[in-house]
Parts: C-alpha cells; structure tokens; sequence
C-alpha cells in the first residue's frame, strides 16, 4: 500500500507538470509564476498615472518663456506618445517674430527641450475669404502720410522717409517728416491704417 502511495503521488506531481508545460506551449507565454503578471501591471499603472492638463503645460511653458498668454499665439499644442512610451505635449507658439517650441513631460511637467528662433515670420494664419480680402484692401502710402499728418495736427510737411517695413512681424509703413524744427516718426499698420507708435523730437 505504501509502494502505491508513493508511485500515486509521483504520478499526480508529473501530471501537473505536463499540463503546465503544454499550457505554455499552447499560449506561446512562458510561465514564471508571479512576475509576468507583475510585468503587465507595470505599463498599466503608467498608463493610468494622471497626466497634466494641457492648458497647465502651456502655462509651465509660458512661464519659462516670461511671457502671459494674451501675448502670444499658440499653433501646436498635442499631447504624444514617444517611442520611449513616455507622454510629452508638443507646444509651438509665437510672440511677435520669435518662435518657441517646448516639449514637456505629460506625468511629471517637466521641460524635456526648449528652443526659440527669431525670424522675419509673419504668424501663420488659416486662410479665408475675409483674409484674402483683407489683403487687397491694403491701405497706400499716400493714405499713411494723411494718417500721420492728421494725428500730428498739420496740414503738409517735408517727408524724409515713406517705406514699407516689418515691426514684430506685421506689415508697416515707416514714416518720417519735419515741421519746422519738429521731426516726426510714425509706424502705422498696412492693413487697418492703426497707429502703432509716434514719436516727435526737436531737431536742433
């Protein structure tokens, strides 16, 4: 009876080990107890970490940049997977002529780069009819001498400069003239006729 037990016991423990052993051969899995499971948990935790909003990236970056939002247009804001399988938001903005773009880490909110290059870039702008219309109806020189000679106060005066320029990226006329002894300075906006600066100095 003993001799039976032994040889039945044996018999159970082969069993079993068979019946693993082709349980992975059918999955294709190998078998290591625990870990595997514990190997699976490990990218699901990560994937439900809380991540950062995407307006609180784009304020770490503004702040790294010391700029405020009403200064600044954003054209890119995306949250991404890396082939590292680390999530990272991609922001792209601008501020007059200068570009920044940033990459910060979704989990943490760290700043993984930061880069900004200044450039004669109008900021890019979806077109539309109303843009293209805007366009044509661009304002003469002559109509930007008037504006600066009605805001100084005169009638005519002896035009030194009258050019279209670029200032922070937006389209210009650059107009100076004297009145005497006073010589005035103007940059006024192509497209809507805006003053953007005026200066006057007495010119000895």
């Amino acid at each position: 009876m003993k001799k039976f037990n032994k040889l039945g016991k044996s018999l159970i423990g082969a069993a079993t080990v068979t019946c693993m052993l082709f349980a992975a051969g059918m999955t294709g899995v190998p078998y290591y107890g625990s870990n595997f499971v514990a190997k699976s948990k490990v990218s699901k935790s990560y994937k439900a970490t809380k991540k950062i909003t995407a307006d609180e990236a784009k304020r770490i970056a503004l702040a790294h940049a010391k700029l405020a939002e009403k200064d600044v247009t954003f054209v890119k804001v995306e949250l991404e997977l890396e082939d590292n399988n680390r999530y990272e938001y991609d922001i792209d903005f601008y501020s007059g002529n200068v570009e920044y773009d940033y990459e910060i880490d979704a989990v943490s909110g760290a700043i993984l780069s930061a880069d900004k290059d200044i450039e004669n870039y109008v900021i890019p702008t979806h077109p539309s009819t109303s843009a293209a219309n805007t366009q044509t109806a661009e304002i003469s020189v002559e109509r930007a001498k008037q504006i600066a000679l009605s805001h100084a106060g005169v009638g005519s005066a002896r035009f030194k400069k009258a050019k279209l320029d670029y200032e922070n990226g937006i389209k210009v006329y650059e107009i100076e003239f004297k009145v005497g002894n006073l010589e005035y300075e103007y940059d006024i906006n192509v497209s809507n006729g805006a003053i953007i600066s005026s200066s006057v100095e007495v010119d000895d």
